[in-house]
């Protein structure tokens, strides 16, 4: 019965078929013309697409267009000091390469590179079939040449209409180039994973030598990371990595460019990785130098495609020397205080930043502190207040009272919540009055603080309430470090700046600087005035610590609230230099005061910057002789204090020690009527500064609108200056000059003892710094 069933639908369809014969051979000959079509297309399409492409434009950089922007840095004697973006290498031609290094890349991506005409038939079908089969573009069939315009002309997005980009641009690059230079692009070219383009960049990342040197393994690994170069990168896995090289020098010996013994020699030793080195003292001032030199060669808002060589204000030994003093510090001094971080800024007098040290560790962290961290400045910003006081008409002899103030219910207090009888306004801003300092702010107005802060370089906003004069607006180190240097140019304002020119890769001028023309933005004589106080912080002031032998120098300190934040900023004739001392989380420090490690830091960093240069002295006033009631006063005073501590040596005090002394040291009694302008100018002899008054102004409660305007820090630790030895004396009832106690030695001084009593909180204090 089944035999009959199937014999019967055969005589059925023998039937069917030679009734439709002439139409079935009509149609079985459509299909096949239509397929020879398709093959033929296919077969043409390489020299169809030659003969419509048009030719390239041969004047673009092709081993640059249409890739990240590589820096060459020159410092400033011309030497090259580094490199950023794109890790290029050098441009090598083939006779360059040992013979197996192309030979690796035609062997896993192009093996008839040399037979087709750009594009290859066979893999396009392959490619189609497998993206078919897979519902998307998984492959693409690519020759080297296609690779190669893909890599100068188009993005790496996978799509059919890309493809179609490509397939055009291919037939281009073939028409315009021979298959030499169409190799040695691809190879100079080609990203390698790490942010190395070329295999002389991906050498040098990887092995630590230039591709002119690679191995034969080296080159087979190399030749893995075409496809996905970070999978594939062998600081990932080199085990995998090594596996791969395998694969390649199969390839390669089916190819024939190597033999079997070279290939076994190859499996033998194979590739081993290069490990990274430490990051240089250089990367905080090359990034910064990178962003500028972007902004400066920049065409509404579009960058050159070329690579750049950028000509810089560096100066390497500085550098090393500022990045030497913070590691050297820290490493001393910082677990024991709790600092953990450090910036440095050094500029010359015209705005050249010569050094730029933005954190303790670059390759732990590259967060740029000198440059993006905001931070208090505490009683560095004081110089601001002080610059609108003389710019109104007072000078630095004048005189205020050195008591409490009540500002609308606010009462700073001073350090150890000390007052003071009259002093100077000199002495005032040498010891960091904290009193004196905020009702000066009032007596010339806030706003006036902040136009003077604002004309000498600060450019963050500042909060024009009253805690302002104690230095409760955050800024960067870079700005405020600028801001100073308009005190150390004579008045004139000052634009930091790392670049002096750049260019491209052909050494053609893209840019270079032409300097601003002059603005002056305070009047000399005013200059000379603060420049002369700003020296007394040195020489009898907080700022002790920070002198540099043999050059006069003239800065500030600075501290915040519960030691969060110390600083210390100055400038000699040659250089400003700022420098900060935290925690990246804000935490408070140990004792920490900007007259500590920031001003170890400073003198340190200073001194390199001053080797070899002569002395010259700061263009300050000169001193007001005191009065024959000043003497009169001075005298009277010392000899209270004699009387007090049985005619013999006495303990020496300070205003606002914001470096404590190593120890307690005797007097030099004939010198003791002197002023502080005699100190700064004439002899260098002693005298203890008034006793304070033994009754501490009562604390304000915290603003009410939330301002942040306290710096207040922890008590003194025993045997500091702050103890009031002399605190059962009246106060003088005559104007006084502090003079100076003895300097401290070299090196910052001992943390405080783990039992010092914490000071007021969110009173708008500094800690007298």
């Amino acid at each position: 019965m089944l035999g009959d069933y199937l014999l019967e639908n055969l005589r059925a369809l023998g039937s069917w078929l030679s009734q439709h014969r002439t139409g079935l051979v009509r149609f079985a000959t459509i299909g096949l013309a239509a397929v020879a079509c398709v093959l033929t297309l296919l077969y043409l399409t390489p020299t169809m697409l030659a003969l419509f492409a048009p030719k390239l434009d041969l004047t673009k950089d092709l081993y640059s267009v249409n890739r990240p922007v590589a820096f060459t840095f020159v410092d400033a004697d011309g030497d090259t000091v580094g490199h950023r973006g794109a890790i290029v290498g050098d441009r090598l031609k083939l006779n360059e390469m040992p013979a197996y290094l192309p030979a690796a890349f035609i062997a896993m991506e192009d093996r008839r590179f040399y037979e087709n005409q750009g594009i290859d038939v066979r893999g396009l079908v392959r490619a189609f079939w497998t993206n078919f089969r897979a519902g998307h573009v998984v492959q693409g069939g690519s020759t080297i040449t296609q690779q190669t315009a893909k890599i100068v002309f188009l993005n790496p997005k996978r799509t059919y209409s890309r493809k179609l980009e490509e397939l055009f641009d291919a037939a281009a690059l073939a028409k315009s180039l021979s298959k030499r230079q169409i190799l040695e692009v691809y190879l100079n070219r080609i990203y390698l994973g790490s942010g190395a383009y070329g295999v002389d960049g991906a050498a040098h990342v990887y092995f630590g030598k230039s591709a002119r040197d690679v191995t034969l393994a080296e080159a087979a690994m190399l030749a893995t990371l075409t496809a996905a170069p970070s999978a594939n990168s062998p600081r990932r896995d080199l085990e995998a990595a090594q596996q791969r090289a395998n694969i390649v020098l199969n390839a390669m010996l089916e190819t024939g460019a190597i033999t079997p013994a070279e290939a076994k020699d190859a499996r033998d030793n194979p590739a081993v990785i290069h490990e990274h080195g430490t990051a240089d003292a250089r990367n905080f001032f090359l990034d910064t130098a990178a962003d500028e030199a972007l902004k400066d060669v920049s065409e509404n808002g579009d960058t050159p495609s070329s690579d750049l060589v950028v000509r810089t204000t560096l100066v390497p030994r500085l550098q090393d020397a500022a990045q030497r003093a913070v590691a050297k510090t820290l490493a001393a001094h910082g677990a024991k205080l709790h600092a953990s971080q450090s910036a440095v800024v050094l500029m010359r007098t015209d705005g050249a930043v010569s050094a730029l040290v933005g954190g303790r560790n670059y390759d732990a962290s590259s967060y740029n502190r000198a440059t993006q961290a905001k931070r208090q400045p505490g009683s560095a910003f004081k110089p601001f207040v002080y610059l609108a006081a003389i710019e109104s008409g007072m000078s630095p002899w004048d005189e205020r009272d050195g008591a409490a103030v009540d500002i609308d219910g606010w009462t700073p207090t001073n350090y150890g919540g000390r007052t003071y009888g009259t002093v100077t306004l000199a002495d005032a801003l040498a010891h960091s009055i904290n009193t004196v300092t905020a009702g000066l702010a009032q007596e010339v107005g806030v706003t006036t603080v902040v136009d003077a802060a604002h004309r000498c370089g600060i450019v963050s906003q500042l909060a024009p309430n009253a805690s302002l004069a104690l230095g409760t607006s955050e800024v960067t180190p870079l700005e405020l470090t600028t801001a100073y240097g308009t005190f150390a140019s004579g008045g004139n304002r000052i634009w930091p700046y790392f670049v002096t020119e750049v260019d491209d890769s052909a050494r053609h001028v893209l840019w270079q600087r032409k300097p601003p023309p002059e603005e002056r933005v305070v009047a000399s004589h005013v200059d000379r005035d603060m420049t002369a106080m700003l020296a007394g912080v040195l020489t009898i002031g907080t700022g002790r610590g920070a002198a540099i032998a043999g050059h006069e120098a003239a800065g500030k300190t600075g501290t915040t609230q519960d030691y969060h934040d110390a600083w210390f900023v100055g400038f000699t004739t040659d250089y400003i230099a700022g420098v900060w001392v935290g925690n990246d989380d804000s935490s408070p420090m140990k004792g920490v005061t900007g007259g500590t490690l920031p001003a170890t830091i400073w003198k340190q960093v200073m001194t390199a910057a001053e080797t070899g240069l002569p002395a010259k002295p700061l263009a300050k006033s000169a001193p007001e002789a005191p009065t024959e009631d000043e003497d009169a006063a001075a005298t009277e005073s010392t000899d209270s204090d004699d009387e007090a501590n049985g005619g013999g040596a006495t303990s020496t005090t300070e205003s606002d020690s914001d470096e404590p002394q190593q120890s307690q040291a005797p007097q030099d009694n004939s010198g003791s009527n002197r002023s502080f302008w005699d100190w700064a100018f004439g002899s260098h002899q002693q005298s203890a500064p008034p006793p304070p008054r033994t009754t501490a102004p009562a604390r304000a409660e915290p603003r009410s609108d939330g301002a942040d305007n306290s710096d207040s820090q922890d008590q003194p630790p025993q045997g500091d200056p702050g103890d009031d030895s002399n605190a059962n004396q009246p106060p003088p009832q005559a104007p006084h000059r502090l003079a100076p106690p003895p300097p401290p030695p070299d090196g910052p001084p001992p943390a405080p003892p783990p039992d010092a009593q914490s000071g007021p909180q969110g009173n708008g204090n500094d800690p007298g710094n």
